[in-house]
């Protein structure tokens, strides 16, 4: 059966598990609505319904929430998942082209579990140096009552150091022991002014990399093993808590040379 065209976010997709040696197969088309690939595990079987976002229709001319958009995506997937109940399925999103699609780990999760609240939130002024841990309420498209076929969200996204930026974090991490109060106009003075000293440098481009976001309520349970590659994140809810459970390879090594987890 011929295969479609694919789209930029498959073909990141392939590309990301091409790097990570993880044998893969495209689901043929056909009328029915079906997840794009799959992958087949010793214990396993995992299905990954990809989806890409772009501008909205009508672009907000105000403040707005991403999280609808990701909500969206979370609904037509629960479709493309319907008759694989019994396999481990994941939804894949990537976003590349609208500024209006956010995709940061605590927006995908607010879309996915209810409004956060951030539950080790530091002091104003303060530099964040670990992860952040979040608690949620009120509606949600993954809960013990729906959405339960889908065993894990996970967030495709490019990595890479900006060594300016790190050096911008040490510049205020000297000025916060110093006693300063690190405002975002301090940021901003410290940044502007690297920037006309020096050009911005980065290591590991070209990087693609998994955030993982673990449904605590899924039928199946989303491998430990699988996307476990040296730049990803794994996120899981442990007694109410969502909160990082795990990082990759390199992403530790970075961490324990100092690196702050903002960057990583």
């Amino acid at each position: 059966m011929l295969m479609s065209v694919r789209t930029e976010s498959e073909q990141i997709f392939e590309r990301y598990l091409d790097g990570q040696d993880i044998a893969w197969t495209r689901v043929a088309d056909s009328g029915q609505k079906r997840p794009d690939y799959k992958v087949e595990r010793s214990d396993v079987t995992c299905f990954f319904e990809i989806k890409e976002f772009a501008d909205p229709a009508v672009k907000p001319s105000g403040g707005f929430s991403p999280c609808p958009a990701i909500q969206e995506k979370i609904l037509q997937a629960r479709k493309q998942f319907k008759g694989y109940r019994q396999h481990c399925c994941a939804l894949v999103l990537w976003n590349s082209k609208s500024i209006y699609r956010s995709l940061f780990v605590d927006v995908v999760a607010s879309a996915a579990f209810g409004k956060f609240v951030d539950c080790k939130a530091q002091s104003e002024g303060r530099l964040r140096t670990e992860p952040l841990t979040y608690r949620f309420s009120g509606a949600r498209e993954l809960s013990p009552f729906q959405n339960t076929t889908i065993s894990a969200i996970v967030i495709l996204g490019r990595f890479q150091l900006n060594h300016l930026w790190i050096r911008m974090w040490e510049i205020l991490a000297k000025k916060e022991q110093s006693g300063e109060e690190i405002t975002p106009w301090v940021q901003f003075s410290v940044l502007e002014q690297l920037s006309a000293e020096q050009e911005a440098t980065f290591s590991y481009e070209g990087t693609i990399r998994a955030l993982i976001l673990e449904n605590p309520y899924a039928r199946v349970p989303f491998p430990g093993d699988l996307l476990a590659g040296p730049f990803d994140q794994r996120w899981r809810m442990a007694e109410g808590v969502f909160q990082l459970a795990a990082m990759g390879s390199e992403l530790n090594q970075l961490r324990a040379s100092g690196v702050p987890f903002v960057f990583l």
